[in-house]
């Protein structure tokens, strides 16, 4: 739910340049420190995390105009260093595709990536006793938090009206118009309020519309993330809990 898809062009550079140098870095610092057999064991949870990610961020959803990220199936599944790697390369591989900029990913990267970790560490903190409310809560609180950053970020960088959900054709009408102008958009309070005013879902328009659309999204993405894990559990009880405990040990 919290990717990006601002087209080259609209994030400064001083956003995106140090944003590239700190995934890079934080990718050098887990390449050094995660053992070769943590790696070997988890590679085909990690090639399963990574189409499924790929999956939900790519393909948008018919109910409701967001899309899934299944970052936090990630972190449960591979632990929050792997899960970081995986973030990068799904995002270079979407924004090769043209979905987002080249120059978002390390911003994407940092963004997802602190959901990957908020939700794996919530969920070696809650779901030892409890499974399914572990990942709930894990979920509903990483996706918060990823939800924040991103509209933080894009409300800084380009005005926090292209941090609404639109459809992607919207959206870069919105961001064509917006490249040399989205500077003025932090003294223009008004054009957020008819920004929200413009927004339909379902019956409703406005402030209710967009509170439907995050909590439907949030809604949607725990349900996904909690049946895939409570799938895994059923079929392999002991798949999660080992891979996960290997993970962030």
């Amino acid at each position: 739910m919290s990717h990006i898809h601002f087209p080259d062009g609209i994030i400064p550079l001083y956003i995106w340049i140090p944003a590239y140098l700190v995934t890079f870095g934080i990718i050098f610092l887990i390449t050094k420190t995660i053992e070769k057999e943590k790696i070997k064991k988890l590679l085909p949870l990690t090639g399963i995390a990574a189409a499924l990610m790929l999956i939900g961020m790519s393909v948008p959803l018919v109910i409701i105009p967001v899309h899934l990220s299944l970052a936090v199936l990630t972190g449960i599944l591979i632990g929050p260093k792997l899960g970081f790697v995986v973030v990068f390369v799904v995002g270079l591989i979407l924004a090769s595709f043209g979905h987002g900029g080249i120059t978002i990913v390390g911003i994407n990267t940092l963004v997802i990536g602190s959901e990957v970790f908020v939700g794996s560490m919530l969920f070696r903190l809650l779901g030892k006793k409890k499974k399914l409310l572990g990942v709930v809560f894990s979920t509903v609180i990483a996706l918060v938090i990823s939800l924040a950053l991103m509209v933080s970020v894009v409300g800084y960088t380009a005005g926090f009206e292209n941090a609404l959900p639109h459809t992607h054709l919207e959206h870069s009408h919105e961001h064509e118009e917006h490249i040399d102008h989205h500077e003025d958009h932090h003294e223009h309070s008004g054009e957020l309020e008819e920004s929200i005013s413009n927004i339909n879902y379902l019956f409703f328009s406005g402030w209710v519309a967009l509170i439907l659309i995050f909590v439907f999204g949030i809604a949607l993405e725990t349900i996904v993330t909690s049946l895939i894990v409570m799938f895994f559990y059923k079929v392999r009880p002991s798949l999660i809990d080992s891979a996960h405990n290997f993970a962030n040990n």
